[in-house]
């Protein structure tokens, strides 16, 4: 650096002294010429020789009569501008370089060079002032940048390429091995506030249940091929509730069960075909709280179909065909006796025992407005085959008959979840004859707006349901919300308000959600609201509060008889917890 500053000063003093200074215009090649061809001519029509040293003598005194303050001062502030740049150079080259350094620690080691000496540390990038000030004397590129552009292999970069630091970091991954590991883990502080009932209402004590809990979720996600992949999951959770993954802070010290919560394949040829088998979400499931609780997953199948309407980004749209196919039970019945439990269940006696499943299959339209509004327009029909057995594994009949054989346990208790109507009290058979649910669906979104740097997204949600193959009363349902904000960084909010009514023959209560209707899945109106707040990037605290009232008694209808009466008392729970992701 320093014999480049002493080079420009060099140039800078010599070009003063010929004068170019005083007139602050550049000189090019031709000019020159020309000067010097005017110069020959003058000479050889001087007539002596005494003339042109008189001339030249009176030459150098006009010089020695010329300023010389202004000269001085210019080039001083030359020298200055020069010296101010190359600071700024250095600062830039030493920015280049922790940067790079930082891209190979994340990269890993650099290897070594092919003669096994160590490699070189690459020249950071320079600008082209900065190349302007490493020319040699003559006008010409050094020898290293002209090499450089003529891409010989001494110009180079020394360091690998990221190709080559790719396949590095895949080779590491892979000696530990294919699969992908995330999950979360949850706590939460869980609150269930009802009073007790008052004269002249059937009396029906208080509950008061405060406690603790917590949720660990494993996740394991490999790619076998460009077409095929599989998940897994391991989650806390009881045994016999397939509604929770939480596992309370009781049973003293004794350890809790890390059961199998998700496991498919997932073939996928292309972009508009999805296939997957084993134990999978339901193919619908929009975490709406609405027909299918969160945590709720099936034995089955899902397909989706996605046809693009169009193939410009800015007019993002898609039609998706989706079906499941879901088994619940395997009786392994060839004649149904009168002493079966499935004859309990009001399966015909004589006949071979079925299982019972669920066949769910429905369109989506996705469209995008513009890039802030976009749409989903879906409907849906689900046919539950034998759904009193569902019902029948909630009794402690059922749960040895159809539960604890698959499990190979004895369980505590029947399957949690009661709620629907039955034609007697606690009895295994539905008052709707039939499950046979058509769900219509909207979601309208909006980019929303800004407050500093957190976003606050807005999304609408109504979805209403019937059980149109029952002709019994209480046979609907419906849900409406509206969430602003979404969770990612620290102090990003998001605010959630839920209204829902679920008849008690409008879906199964076995299967819907048991936060928003606590203690009986369906027969319920209920409010819920949600607050998040993002404590960094994947921690978010938040907090829920439900408020539950019952629709109808036992008795108001014939053969309709439920757990919880409309005269049981407003119904609160609360709920605290803090979401880590990893």
């Amino acid at each position: 650096m320093i014999m480049v500053s002493g080079l420009v000063f060099f140039f800078l003093v010599v070009t003063a002294v010929r004068g170019e200074a005083f007139t602050g215009q550049d000189t090019t090649a031709g000019d020159k010429k020309n000067a010097a061809d005017d110069a020959k001519s003058r000479s050889a029509s001087t007539p002596s020789a005494s003339t042109g040293a008189s001339e030249i003598s009176n030459s150098a005194d006009s010089s020695k009569t010329a300023p010389g303050s202004e000269t001085i001062d210019r080039i001083r502030a030359l020298e200055e501008a020069v010296k101010s740049q190359n600071d700024r150079l250095d600062e830039l080259r030493r920015i280049i370089e922790s940067q790079q350094q930082t891209i190979r620690m994340l990269a890993g080691t650099t290897s070594g060079a092919p003669d096994g000496s160590p490699s070189k540390t690459p020249s950071p990038p320079v600008s082209g002032a900065d190349l302007s000030l490493r020319a040699s004397p003559t006008g010409t590129a050094a020898p290293n940048e002209a090499a450089a552009a003529k891409g010989s292999p001494a110009a180079q970069s020394q360091s690998p390429s990221i190709e080559d630091r790719l396949k590095k970091v895949e080779e590491r991954v892979t000696k530990i091995g294919p699969i992908r590991l995330s999950g979360d883990f949850r706590l939460r502080m869980d609150a269930i506030l009802r009073g007790a009932t008052e004269p002249p209402d059937p009396p029906l004590q208080h509950v008061q249940n405060v406690r603790m809990r917590y949720r660990l979720r494993l996740n394991m996600d490999t790619d076998i091929s460009n077409a095929l992949s599989f998940h897994g999951q391991l989650s806390t959770g009881p045994f016999n509730n397939a509604l929770t993954q939480d596992q309370d802070f009781t049973a003293i010290i004794a350890r809790a069960p890390f059961l199998i919560s998700e496991a498919w394949a997932d073939f996928h040829p292309n972009k508009a075909v999805q296939l997957q088998g084993g134990r999978v979400q339901e193919v619908f499931a929009d975490n709406s709280r609405f027909i299918f609780d969160d945590d709720v997953r099936f034995n089955g199948f899902n397909e989706k179909f996605i046809l693009p309407l169009s193939r410009k980004p800015e007019k993002a749209g898609s039609i998706e065909l989706r079906a499941g196919q879901y088994w619940f039970s395997n009786p392994n019945v060839a004649v149904i006796t009168a002493g079966s439990p499935l004859a309990i269940a009001g399966d015909e006696v004589g006949k071979i025992g079925r299982s019972a499943m669920l066949f769910h299959q429905g369109v989506l339209w996705n469209q995008k407005f513009s890039e802030r509004w976009s749409q989903q327009l879906g409907a849906d029909v689900q046919f539950f085959r034998e759904p009193n057995q569902i019902q029948l594994a909630s009794t402690a009949a059922g749960v040895v008959f159809l539960v604890q054989p698959g499990l190979g346990v004895v369980l505590s208790g029947p399957l949690t979840g009661t709620g629907n109507a039955t034609t007697t009290p606690g009895g295994a058979i539905y008052t709707a004859e039939n499950f046979h649910v058509a769900r219509l669906t909207y979601r309208l979104g909006n980019a929303g707006f800004r407050v500093g740097e957190h976003a606050y997204p807005i999304t609408f949600n109504l979805q209403g349901a019937r059980n149109f193959g029952a002709q019994a009363n209480e046979r609907d349902a419906m849900l409406a919300s509206v969430q602003v904000g979404k969770p990612s960084k620290f102090g990003d909010m998001a605010f959630l308000y839920v209204f829902a009514i679920k008849g008690a023959n409008s879906i199964i209560s076995q299967l819907t959600d048991d936060d928003l209707g606590t203690n009986t899945g369906v027969n319920v109106r209920a409010h819920y609201f949600k607050w998040e707040l993002g404590l960094a990037r994947n921690v978010t605290l938040q907090s829920l509060v439900f408020a539950q009232r019952e629709l109808r008694s036992s008795g108001e209808f014939p053969n309709f008889f439920v757990p919880l009466n409309a005269f049981t008392p407003r119904q609160y729970r609360f709920q605290e917890q803090i979401l880590f992701s990893f």
